[in-house]
């Protein structure tokens, strides 16, 4: 079994658009998937139900990458909603990883913290070394 961190890319708006940036939110993977859970939006473990090949892809850059973009996720209405990063999360869910950040809208940072946040600031990934 080997271990690797994994080296998160935040992503900036767009030049020309005149929005705040996002934070970045260190989640706890288990307490955002059982409020994540209770939304249209869930991935079930091993990808069921998610779109097209996503989930599957998801380990195919793993197994060739060290960094990933960080998702987008927000609170409408108290729920969690993925606008990127759901296959994502929900791979990284089914492999272990138990802390990852996220980018959030500025003011929803201190809910995400408080409801969801991570004691550790490192998501590490444990992999089976193959042949």
């Amino acid at each position: 079994m080997t271990r690797q961190i994994i080296d998160w890319k935040f992503i900036h708006p767009a030049g020309g658009w005149d929005v705040e940036p996002d934070a970045v939110a260190w989640i706890d993977v288990s307490r955002l998937d059982e409020a994540w859970r209770a939304t249209d939006q869930y991935i079930e473990p091993g990808g069921i139900n998610g779109q097209d090949n996503r989930y599957a892809r998801v380990g195919a850059w793993f197994r060739e990458n060290r960094y990933c973009n960080m998702g987008f996720v927000s609170l409408d209405e108290n729920k969690v909603r993925f606008t990127d990063g759901r296959h994502r999360f929900s791979w990284l869910r089914d492999r272990g990883v138990t802390a990852l950040p996220l980018q959030v809208p500025s003011g929803q940072a201190n809910d995400f913290e408080r409801r969801f946040g991570a004691t550790t600031r490192r998501s590490i990934l444990r992999r089976e070394i193959t042949g």
